[in-house]
Parts: structure tokens; sequence; C-alpha cells
């Protein structure tokens, strides 16, 4: 079946559902989405939201020509979580990843699965770390480096994201993309970049850490890795203006959970659960602007759902989040009340569960079992 009657079949359904009347949105009013994903990088260690120390000029431009959103959260300051927060729209405990390195609940349903029916081809290049398959049947995308470990990083290649931009022969011509990039930067081990570029002993270190020589000579190889990670952004967005598609398409970039320095990454202080994301597509989204818009990546993917269908998800797709098309478009300057976040534990080590809930400006953090060690 041509994705334009499966689009019409999966409309007349949920008009059915939704008891309202549907109107197919025109293709020149649906996006190309592009999203790409940092590794564990620290929101505020990004000039965007006041570091002192890397330069992403690629990233700042993309700020200037986009939407910043200053209250952007995960879940749950774990990459396999909050990535399977992102892909289902869900929470943990409702998609079942609920540690690091956790599969899903059999028959959790991604982004392939709501966006392929709307028309989407929906493919990952590099880092993926969710599973089961098929919960997450993205369609592999060559290029990128997906193992986070690797010492060094394999070099990249961007023509299987040009192919995958430019389309297939033979493609509907409404036919849209979904490309998400997970790129490896700058999760340990720190060894990407020119970390001679940052002198430790000239650092300006966040307050959250330990002041050491060891701390300052870490600092300066992730500030590296920062820097390799934005360098990476500047390729892949120049590819999309190559293929014609800079105009088209809503760009989204996210700095995943904090870094592995202690009180960032596996907590759920704010500097572990709090994420940077901006959005970019011109026309649409304003430019140049910030909001104080609370948002979690369980709203992601309702969002995309509906900038694809032109109106909200359906309640029968099951998500958690809601959509902030509104903000995107500029109609709305709030979204969700608060943001939730949880930790339970590291992979290998005892249970330690935590619950954490903020508004954007204050942050209340629970310890369940405060008497064990963490």
């Amino acid at each position: 079946m041509r994705p334009v009657r499966v689009w019409l079949a999966v409309a007349l359904c949920l008009t059915a559902i939704t008891g309202g009347t549907v109107a197919r949105v025109s293709a020149a009013e649906r996006p190309n989405v592009l999203v790409v994903i940092a590794d564990d990088c620290t929101f505020n260690d990004l000039p965007l939201h006041g570091g002192r120390n890397a330069r992403t000029p690629h990233l700042d431009a993309l700020a200037r020509e986009g939407l910043v959103f200053d209250r952007a959260y995960v879940g749950m300051s774990m990459c396999v979580p909050c990535r399977a927060e992102l892909f289902t729209g869900q929470y943990a405990f409702t998609n079942g990843c609920v540690r690091n390195h956790a599969p899903c609940r059999p028959g959790t349903r991604s982004l392939p699965h709501h966006l392929a029916p709307l028309g989407y081809r929906v493919g990952i290049a590099g880092k993926v770390h969710v599973r089961p398959a098929g919960s997450f049947p993205f369609e592999p995308v060559p290029g990128f480096d997906g193992d986070c470990t690797r010492n060094p990083t394999r070099p990249h290649d961007l023509a299987g994201i040009r192919r995958f931009m430019e389309g297939r022969d033979g493609d509907d011509p409404d036919e849209r993309f979904c490309l998400v990039v997970g790129l490896v930067e700058p999760h340990v081990p720190w060894v990407m970049g020119d970390a001679s570029r940052h002198p430790p002993e000239s650092l300006a270190l966040p307050p959250n850490l330990v002041d050491t020589p060891q701390t300052r000579t870490e600092f300066a190889r992730y500030l590296a890795e920062i820097e390799a990670m934005d360098a990476q952004l500047g390729e892949i967005l120049a590819v999309l203006a190559a293929t014609g598609h800079a105009d088209d398409t809503l760009v989204l970039f996210t700095s995943e959970q904090g870094s592995q320095f202690p009180g960032n990454k596996w907590t759920c202080y704010d500097t572990g659960l709090h994420t940077a994301l901006v959005a970019r597509w011109p026309g649409h989204v304003p430019a140049g602007k910030r909001t104080a818009a609370v948002v979690q990546y369980a709203d992601v993917a309702p969002t995309l759902v509906e900038l694809a269908a032109g109106y909200p998800a359906a309640p029968a797709l099951a998500f958690d989040g809601t959509s902030f098309a509104r903000v995107l478009h500029g109609a709305a300057d709030a979204h969700r009340t608060f943001a939730y976040g949880i930790h339970n534990n590291h992979p290998e080590g005892p249970e330690y569960p935590i619950r954490s809930v903020t508004d954007g400006e204050w942050r209340y953090i629970r310890n369940l079992t405060p008497g064990e060690q963490y």
C-alpha cells in the first residue's frame, strides 16, 4: 500500500477515535525531521547554556537560527532509558526500560511505528543502544560509529546520511524522512578532539566539580570531545543543506543527559536530568528565540506525530508525553507544569531508588532508601 493510502487509512481511523474531522496536512506543511543526539554532554557545559570553555560555533549558529529550550529534561540520566523515552514518547515505567542497558517491554512501539504510516522513512545512524529490535525498527543508516566505548571513535562517512536524505529512486514525492544521528561524543573515553586547546590550569570548572589536577586534565579532554561533536554537527547540517532540505526539515539537537563527572549522569540532580534542546525549521519555528516552556523527552514523539499528521496524536497511541508543537510554532510559551525524573541504580550496583520533579525553577529530589549505600 502506498504511503498516501496508508496515511488516509490512519486518518480515517483516528477520526473515528477522536470523533473529530481530519483534513490531511499538505506535503509542504509536513517537515522532514533530523534529530542529532550528543552523548553524555552536560547541558551547561555548552556555551548555549552558559558554558565558558568549549567552542561550539555550529551549535551556536543553529541556536541563532532556531528556538532554544531553556527547560528541557530527560526522565532518567542514563543513555538507554532516556533514548527509549525519546523514541517511544513513554516514561520508563511505561516502556519498561527502567535501568541502563535494559530492554523495553515486548510490544513497545516507537517512532518508526508511528511515523511510517504517515508517509515517513525512519532511519538511524550511529549509536542506537535501545532494544528489543522489534520495538525500534529503524532503517539502519551507515557512516557513524555506534560504539560509545571505542578508543578512538571510528572515522565517520557522510555518504550514508546523504543517500538517506536524498531518498530512493521511485520514492513517493510526498514521502518524508525522519533521521536520527546518534553521535558518540562526548561519552567516555575522552580521546577525540584537541585537548591542547584547553590548558587545564586556565579552565573555569563548573561549581559542582571538585577542583583537582586530575579533574582539570580530564575536563580538558571532555571539552575537546564536545568540540569534536560540534564539528560533526556542522558536517551533518552541511549535508542537509547540500541535499536541498535545509528549509523543509525540522532539526532537533539535544545533548542527552549529563556527563560522567560526579553529580551529573546517574543522578537526579539538574546537571544529570537537564538537557539542551534546540529546534530549527525555517518559516515555522521562530529564529533566535528562547523559551522557558518545560518539556521532556517523552513529549518529542507526540510532537513529531502531530507535525506529520497535522493534528494531535490519538490517545490510542499511548504516549505519556504530549505535543509541544504550539511552542515550536511560537503560539504558546508554556507546555507542561512538571518534568519528572527517576533513578534506580547503575546496572552493576545495588538498588538505590530516587525520584524527582521540577517545575523548571525548583527541583524536589527524594531518596526512597536513604540508608543504603549509593
